[in-house]
């Protein structure tokens, strides 16, 4: 029984090595280029001083953006996306914020939704984006659904980069810190978040005319 929980562990590390390998050589060849640094600088630019930890601090804006994460088969919204929603919930309940827009990917942002729902949250303070892809996606659209003026909820982790992209679509923003527990796997967001600033520079360096 030793020998079999000793090797169901090695295989789930070894697996955990062979996800993150590919991170790690994209974050050494962004590291070697520069391109790492411009980002970071960039992205640091976006969110200084537009990082809040509770609601009362937060000015009054159009709507709180809250962009998808991982939803169980069930519909259930996991831990890091169910602090996202309080967060939001919270900004409207305050009066903060006039509506909730939820994006994410058609399965995400129906999970959003239906939990909002059941507190007591319908239209039109509540706006659905099935086509929230990424993050990037999510703020576009908001732009074009006529946000202006935007608390995003998200964990720390995922704020100035978030922050960032709004930004660059055209929405002044600040960022609610929605971290309410330890959510685990610090280390592979950390190497996600890397990769994900670098090709968050370049979209925004793709879509200026």
């Amino acid at each position: 029984m030793g020998d079999e929980r000793r090797s169901v562990g090695a295989a789930r590390r070894l697996r955990r090595e062979l996800r993150a390998a590919p991170l790690r050589l994209l974050a050494a060849i962004g590291a070697a280029t520069g391109l790492a640094g411009r980002a970071d600088r960039a992205i640091a630019a976006a969110s200084d001083g537009c990082l809040f930890e509770h609601v009362a601090e937060v000015m009054s804006c159009d709507a709180a953006i809250v962009p998808g994460a991982y939803v169980f088969p069930d519909g259930t919204p996991s831990d890091m996306l169910a602090d996202r929603l309080v967060a939001g919930l919270a900004l409207l309940r305050a009066g903060a914020v006039t509506r909730v827009l939820v994006s994410g990917g058609p399965e995400e942002a129906a999970a959003m939704a239906a939990w909002l729902e059941r507190r007591g949250v319908v239209r039109p303070a509540l706006v659905v984006d099935p086509a929230g892809l990424r993050t990037w996606a999510t703020m576009v659209r908001a732009a074009q659904l006529g946000v202006r003026r935007a608390v995003i909820c998200t964990q720390r982790f995922h704020l100035p980069r978030s922050l960032f992209l709004a930004q660059a679509a055209g929405i002044a923003a600040v960022g609610l810190v929605a971290d309410a527990r330890c959510y685990g796997g610090e280390a592979a967001n950390g190497r996600r978040e890397a990769v994900a600033r670098m090709r968050a520079w370049i979209d925004v360096r793709w879509a200026r005319p």
